[in-house]
């Protein structure tokens, strides 16, 4: 079946015939005749590549030919939201038949988006808040394209994602996008969906084990490898490169992926050409030109010239997308990466090695195989369609490798299972926020259509107990039942019932007329929702411990040293100025977990700020206001005002602080060219500085 047969406007047939498409894959074409072009309800589980986000395009145009009014694209991931608006942006540029008008949300949950776009990409966790507020233009919904369905079985993200299913699947158009699932059966009949399930995929993928210099592939083929000191993963991505391949090396640990790729770096610099250095060397430069040189960029920065890489949690998005941007175009040829990436955006490449086939469980306290699931996703990656006609995938074996041919290779991904349990009582809240007056046996039928319903059976019977225990829900009449005041507030803000009565207690206690920056803080890096959070390393102690005695006055209850995170003393120290490479060389803390201490904490300071305003503690809520100000530009309290001008941060401010300003009237009637001169700006920024004053 052809592209150009599928009655789509001709703008588009041209763009993606540009980009290699004419033909349909076949799960692709399994869609079309299962009816996803039809406004049927469609499951498509398929490898990764094999063409799933053409099926989304295909349903969201005809859903707009046949009068539909408007469709979201759910992600698991800011990223991937952000990538699937660029992509709608880039079709909406090549054709005028059809009115294709993108939108994006994935903000803060207190900023209202102006969603006026006919398809609205946004992270599941958006959806799951516009439905707790009842949104206006939910109702205009007509089409949801759930993407990585699979991820149902997360314990953090699948609850939230089988919540905003079972809401929406009410006379809706659902397609749901999904890596190959064991039991994509019984998801399908949850979601009431025709299923379209396909193992093709446009690139073969091999998959194989290696030990002792050498991969046995799943087809009893052999390969042997050139060992060397470098390590098992190395010498693997150094082999494909001898062919002229990329190689994606996953790890187990963070510090692992700076680690391998520094041991792969010298040999790998030596298969550069004089071009390749010297692209290499201006990625190197833009990264330190761009970041603070904390010693993981100047890490990263170095090993680039080498044309290797890594990529986690410790690096900021702008550093990530450079390495992404440089890897996608074959700059790179060696990347090292957290297992996060293969859930992330779309960076493919011949040969992926997964090092490690194990992982650290919390919960077990120990190193603990991966799941099948995982290692099906890592192989994902492998093969760059439209570039190789095959992929490989090779595990490091540190135990006997015919255990993982058996297991992983040859092995089925576990079934797709509910965890809705594990987050029954933050759910169940946002139900009967969202339907005042409903009973428990319309409780119970809600929660039996749900996945975990489904497969188990779910009793609410305690979770209920426990809100209306936590004055978060009450009866009515008749055994009725219906949110108070707080439990309206706390579905709304998107914390947990327990973490917004330790907040309230918190904003009750606080000492008016005297600062409480340090109970604030403390507080919420105490909540479940704060992340990321490491403990002190011993030698920190010492440090912690004189940190406290220095600021008992700022204290709401008792600190004990055992209770201070790492990024607690990390945020403490950007908001009295220190820079992120000070936070990193001091309290071990990256940037990369700063800047996610920073959005989290903004999130949960405006908790606070609600929860003060309920209990009316003005004096309270402006001290708050005034912190999470501090949060989010990184300053010291007699910077508030200034930072409030749009494009004053902590740089600028300070820069104007020390030469007399102290409010944004000073600013207003300041000459443009003093604030040039102050600011180190040009005249447009200068000019807008000062109109923001007025404003």
């Amino acid at each position: 079946m052809r592209i150009k047969d599928l009655g789509i406007p001709e703008g588009i047939i041209t763009y993606l015939n540009d980009m290699g498409m004419d033909k349909l894959y076949p799960p692709q074409e399994m869609a079309i005749k299962a009816g996803v072009m039809e406004g049927k309800s469609v499951l498509v589980s398929a490898p990764t590549a094999s063409g799933k986000s053409l099926v989304a395009l295909l349903a969201y145009l005809s859903m707009l030919k046949n009068g539909g009014r408007r469709a979201v694209y759910l992600s698991p991931l800011k990223a991937l939201a952000s990538e699937k608006y660029r992509e709608f942006k880039d079709i909406q540029g090549v054709q005028t038949q059809i009115p294709i008008k993108p939108s994006i949300s994935v903000r803060d949950i207190n900023v209202r988006d102006r969603l006026q776009g006919n398809i609205i990409c946004m992270t599941n966790e958006r959806m799951d808040i516009a439905l707790r507020r009842d949104e206006r233009w939910l109702d205009r919904i007509d089409l949801v394209i759930a993407d990585e369905i699979h991820l149902v079985q997360d314990p953090t993200r699948g609850p939230v994602l089988e919540m905003i299913l079972t809401l929406l699947n009410q006379k809706r158009q659902i397609l749901g996008l999904s890596a190959t699932m064991s039991n994509a059966e019984e998801i399908a009949q949850w979601l009431d969906c025709t299923l379209v399930k396909s193992q093709w995929r446009p690139v073969k993928l091999t998959e194989g084990v290696y030990s002792n210099g050498t991969i046995q592939w799943a087809d009893n083929k052999k390969s042997h490898i050139t060992t060397s000191s470098r390590g098992p993963a190395a010498d693997l991505a150094l082999d494909s490169i001898k062919h002229g391949h990329q190689s994606l090396i996953f790890v187990n640990m963070r510090r692992s992926a700076p680690a391998i790729a520094t041991r792969a770096s010298d040999a790998v610099q030596k298969t550069l050409n004089g071009t390749e250095k010297a692209m290499l060397d201006k990625v190197s430069d833009t990264i330190l030109r761009g970041n603070e040189n904390t010693q993981l960029v100047v890490k990263l920065a170095t090993l680039i010239k080498s044309g290797v890489a890594f990529h986690n949690a410790g690096l900021n998005s702008t550093c990530r997308d450079t390495v992404e941007k440089h890897f996608r175009a074959g700059h790179i040829k060696v990347l090292t990466a957290t297992p996060t990436l293969a859930a992330g955006v779309n960076l493919p490449a011949h040969r992926v090695i997964i090092s490690n086939i194990t992982r650290y469980d919390i919960n077990h306290g120990r190193n603990m195989p991966i799941s099948v699931m995982e290692y099906k996703q890592c192989c994902g990656r492998a093969g760059r369609p439209q570039y190789d006609d095959a992929g490989q995938a090779v595990v490091v074996a540190t135990e006997n490798p015919d255990d993982i041919l058996d297991v992983y290779i040859h092995g089925e991904p576990e079934p797709i299972r509910s965890r809705i349990s594990g987050q029954l009582d933050i759910h169940l809240l946002s139900l009967i926020v969202s339907r005042p007056g409903i009973t428990v046996q319309q409780m119970n039928e809600f929660f039996d259509s749900t996945l975990g319903g489904m497969h188990e059976g779910i009793t609410i019977d305690y979770d209920l107990e426990d809100l209306v225990q936590l004055d978060m829900v009450q009866t009515v009449d008749n055994n009725r039942y219906a949110a108070t005041k707080l439990g309206d507030i706390t579905s709304k803000l998107y914390i947990k019932p327990e973490t917004s009565k330790s907040f309230l207690q918190t904003v009750k206690q606080a000492k008016k007329r005297k600062k409480n920056t340090l109970g604030f803080l403390y507080a919420m890096s105490q909540s479940d929702e704060f992340f990321p959070k490491k403990s002190l390393l011993k030698r920190q102690e010492d440090m912690a411990y004189e940190f406290l005695q220095t600021r008992t006055g700022e204290m709401i209850d008792d600190i004990y040293t055992d209770d201070i995170s790492r990024e607690l003393l990390g945020l403490y120290g950007w908001i009295n100025e220190e820079t992120e490479k000070d936070i990193a060389e001091k309290y071990m803390v990256e940037s990369g977990d700063t800047r996610r201490a920073i959005e989290t904490s903004r999130w949960l300071l405006y908790c606070m700020i609600q929860l003060a305003t309920y209990t009316k503690l003005p004096d309270i809520r402006r001290e708050l206001e005034a912190l999470r100000i501090r949060v989010a530009n990184g300053v010291k309290e007699e910077l508030v005002p200034l930072v409030t001008v749009r494009n004053i941060g902590r740089v600028r401010g300070r820069a104007l602080y020390k030469a007399g300003i102290r409010s944004v009237r000073d600013i207003k009637n300041m000459p443009i060219s003093r604030i040039e001169k102050i600011c180190n700006v040009g005249i447009k920024t200068a000019k807008s500085i000062q109109v923001s004053a007025n404003v």
